[in-house]
């Protein structure tokens, strides 16, 4: 009898327990406290300055300027979080969760509004005061779209004003504190 019904035990121990599992829809779920979640976007907030798509390891990131669309592709994403440190505007964050699963392999797209697009860059353009510039360079290193030109030599300091995006990281980089956005 031992051989025929070896489950035997298992199954009377189960049937007079306490179910392992909660009920789901009475009891919110509750995440693990390491579990890293999902990338989510304000759109609104954000400037498409693709810092985050150069920064994110896998490439699953890609923020296109110019038609004003953020996408991230949910499956190439591994949710280190370098996109949300790198944000000048702080628009990333990580949510606990997970997304709903779909039946196909499919990108969030993110459309920045229409109003929105047209305007100039919410943090303005950035105005050294070259008296105190040093011409140390690191602005123009820090510089997303490379819209900084900074010789040392010639004490020259150019900004391209269709390539900056007014994200303001010149101006919180600088040590001598000399750029202001405008």
């Amino acid at each position: 009898m031992a051989k025929f019904m070896p489950f035997a035990g298992t199954v009377l121990k189960n049937l007079f327990s306490k179910p392992v599992t909660t009920t789901y829809p009475e009891q919110p779920a509750v995440y693990p406290e390491r579990s890293r979640g999902h990338v989510e976007i304000d759109i609104e907030q954000c400037i498409l300055c693709g810092l985050c798509a150069r920064n994110c390891p896998p490439r699953a990131i890609q923020a296109d300027r110019a038609s004003g669309k953020w996408s991230i592709n949910r499956f190439d994403c591994v949710q280190c979080g370098y996109c949300v440190e790198v944000c000048p505007k702080k628009c990333l964050k990580i949510v606990p969760g997970y997304q709903t699963p779909g039946a196909q392999k499919q990108e969030a797209v993110y459309n920045k509004p229409v109003e929105q697009k047209e305007e100039a860059p919410q943090g303005g353009k950035p105005v050294p005061d070259l008296e105190q510039c040093v011409f140390c360079t690191l602005c123009a290193k820090k510089c997303p779209q490379e819209a900084i030109v900074v010789d040392r030599a010639e004490k020259k300091w150019e900004l391209t004003d269709d390539k900056c995006v007014g994200c303001g990281l010149c101006a919180t980089n600088c040590p001598k504190k000399c750029i202001k956005m405008a």
